[in-house]
């Protein structure tokens, strides 16, 4: 089975909106009987019609040049995969394939620069807004992605109609729990291990693990009383010894967040118990509209969740719900793929439909 894809297909469109977004937050727990569980926010002020894919193996792909053309390292998927999408463009900005392996793209602005433009290496070459893509298709582990990442180019995709680039860095899981966050940064790779498994935005991932060292004082278990010169001083209830986690949206905020709660919330067991705890936790970093905005001369734009994702990697089921629809529904993946022929594409736009609950008199 074979298809070729272009992935220059709304690209332009794409890029233009992606600006005004750059608050995505990911996680990862691991539950007492080794089963893995990923998290993940994606934030945008603008609407990028986002959808789901279930994109199958054998699926051609063309990565893109500098020059916008798709001339660039040419593969074919391995791995089937589902994920989401922006525009009905064939690239999964957040997925999942059929070995367990999920990758993020997540905003990185100010810092992310790739690789320089080489001629003689434009056969291992791709745009950073197709490395998702790429890893999915081919890799089954973390590890494999360590060791496949620095063969390949990535350099900055056309910015020809948009006038800027899409600044990504990446976050990758695999069912035995290991992550893998990968940077570029004035042009050269960096590749992180992140025992933590919660990776967000900008600065670097390694700024981002000094920075936790501000926090070392939190704990979840609540002050004990202390006594000051025969004033007694207590907590006012549950929680003070959270005091001091930072509630708001910023990218270093959300990650001490993040790993405050996953390193703090009780272990469970089993597989609903851990998508439980996988969806109450990402449910902190919900953007209510409004409460992350910006002036622009075109007027306020207002960050939001557009969806939120929570995988299961040992089932292999992807979950998702979406700010208008909080109600998660999923996609077997391993169903899904039975038979698959093409590129299936699913709307996010599912009517809201919260269940009433019949009281029969007796």
């Amino acid at each position: 089975m074979s298809k070729f894809v272009s992935l220059l297909s709304s690209l332009a469109l794409l890029l233009l909106l992606t600006q005004a977004t750059d608050a995505c937050t990911s996680m990862r727990i691991k539950t007492e009987d080794g089963l893995v569980f990923y998290a993940r926010t994606f934030e945008g002020g603008v609407d990028f019609q986002s959808g789901l894919a279930v994109i199958p193996q054998g699926t051609v792909y063309h990565g893109t040049l500098p020059d916008n053309t798709p001339k660039g390292l040419t593969w074919t998927s391995k791995y089937g995969m589902v994920g989401m999408t922006a525009f009905k463009m064939p690239l999964v900005s957040d997925g999942l394939n059929e070995k367990g392996l999920v990758v993020a793209n997540l905003m990185f602005p100010g810092y992310a620069q790739y690789e320089s433009f080489d001629p003689a290496k434009a056969k291992t070459t791709l745009a950073q807004f197709e490395v998702a893509t790429w890893l999915l298709s081919n890799f089954a582990t973390v590890a494999e992605v360590r060791q496949a990442i620095g063969k390949v180019r990535v350099c900055e995709g056309s910015t020809a109609v948009s006038g800027f680039v899409l600044p990504l860095h990446f976050a990758v899981h695999d069912p035995t729990g290991d992550c893998l966050v990968i940077e570029y940064v004035k042009g050269k790779l960096h590749l992180y291990d992140n025992p933590l498994g919660v990776t967000t935005n900008s600065p670097t991932f390694d700024w981002m693990i000094t920075y936790l060292n501000n926090f070392i004082n939190l704990s979840p278990d609540n002050v004990p009383l202390k006594k000051l010169d025969g004033v007694t001083l207590k907590q006012f209830g549950q929680g003070s010894g959270m005091v001091g986690l930072p509630g708001d949206f910023s990218p270093p905020s959300r990650f001490v967040r993040m790993v405050a709660l996953t390193q703090a919330a009780l272990p469970v067991k089993g597989p609903v118990a851990g998508l439980n705890l996988a969806m109450t936790i990402i449910d902190n970093v919900d953007v209510p509209i409004g409460a992350a905005r910006e002036k622009t001369e075109k007027g306020m734009i207002c960050d939001h969740d557009q969806w939120t994702v929570a995988v299961d990697l040992t089932g292999k089921k992807y979950y998702f719900h979406t700010y208008d629809n909080k109600n998660w529904r999923y996609v077997d993946l391993m169903k899904a793929l039975q038979g698959v022929k093409g590129i299936q594409n699913i709307s996010l736009d599912i009517p809201v439909d919260y269940p009433e609950v019949i009281i029969t008199a007796k």
